[in-house]
């Protein structure tokens, strides 16, 4: 077996993990490789034709490739995309409101729903960058919306609620530090290359990607997302205007001391406890990451097993 053929089956075994099978073009553009070798550089006609070399391990049909014996896959995907498109909706529906909030700069969805695999009973997950220094404040007017209109989590239900998690400066894109044992964190470098910019006036996303350059050792064909109208939320005069009303009020750098000693106060105990202990939960006034659940290496030590089985 060759490395790309070896490439060709890490891709397909880690979207695996989530039920969900790639087309020949997602193959080549989420191509994960693992020795920075530039095999990604092939064509599609390259990938297309190693394929058939390996049957025995990926199957085809109806134009998706998945592991052998898992074609019911396809179904789920299929599915999951029509739940997928209901909570876009609500996301675009709530981001329009969040982008009031003239601290936040960015709003992406993340997690499986950025590239439209979510199921029935998850939420929606949003990464957001803030302006410079008010990430604090970010977080506080973030939060304070979402409870405002009562579509936070809830420890007995998560179904189409929303979840803002996961906040970083504008003077901090990198965040290859968080990456679980040092090079070896594959949900990671998917997540961040899968961002799903829903709001981004200024462009961040692109900077973004420039920032975490580290991406390109392990994705190399990354290129981003272009969502389409439908999950777009634009910055309009209305926006504009409160903005400026909002900045006029609390955009004094006491402000932020404020919004950070009274969302410090009430973190729960158990968050503080694993507060800065690993990149579960980190809190600084660059980076706000508040990953209690957090199974990134759940899922790498079942990508290692299949690989291993696969591949070995």
């Amino acid at each position: 077996m060759n490395n790309l053929q070896s490439a060709i089956i890490r891709t397909v075994v880690f979207f695996d993990i989530f039920d969900y099978p790639l087309t020949l073009m997602e193959i080549w553009k989420w191509l994960y490789i693992t020795d920075g070798s530039q095999i990604a550089r092939k064509y599609l006609a390259d990938i297309k034709n190693e394929l058939t070399q390996i049957t025995d391990t990926i199957e085809a049909k109806n134009g998706f490739y998945f592991l052998r014996g898992r074609e019911q896959i396809i179904r789920t995907r299929l599915a999951r995309y029509g739940l997928a498109e209901e909570k876009y909706k609500k996301a675009v529906k709530f981001i329009k409101i969040i982008r009031l909030i003239p601290f936040v700069k960015l709003v992406a969805v993340c997690n499986n729903l950025a590239y439209g695999n979510a199921s029935g009973a998850s939420d929606i997950d949003l990464f957001i960058i803030a302006k410079q220094n008010r990430v604090w404040s970010a977080r506080f007017w973030v939060i304070g919306v979402l409870k405002l209109f009562g579509v936070r989590p809830a420890a007995t239900s998560k179904k189409d609620t929303i979840d803002a998690t996961f906040f970083i400066s504008e003077d901090a894109l990198n965040i290859e530090e968080l990456m679980i044992n040092s090079n070896n964190d594959i949900y990671l470098a998917y997540w961040a290359a899968q961002l799903a910019p829903v709001y981004d006036p200024d462009g961040l996303s692109e900077k973004f990607r420039r920032e975490n350059g580290w991406l390109k050792n392990y994705l190399p064909n990354n290129i981003g997302y272009e969502l389409n109208w439908r999950r777009q939320v634009k910055r309009n005069r209305g926006t504009a205007l409160v903005n400026r009303l909002v900045n006029l009020l609390f955009n004094w750098p006491a402000w932020e001391k404020i919004f950070k000693n009274y969302q410090l106060k009430i973190m729960p105990r158990i968050l503080q406890e694993m507060m800065n202990k690993d990149s579960r939960v980190v809190v600084n006034d660059k980076i706000l990451k508040f990953h209690q659940t957090d199974r990134r290496e759940e899922y790498r030590d079942k990508f290692n097993y299949l690989v291993n089985r696969l591949i070995e």
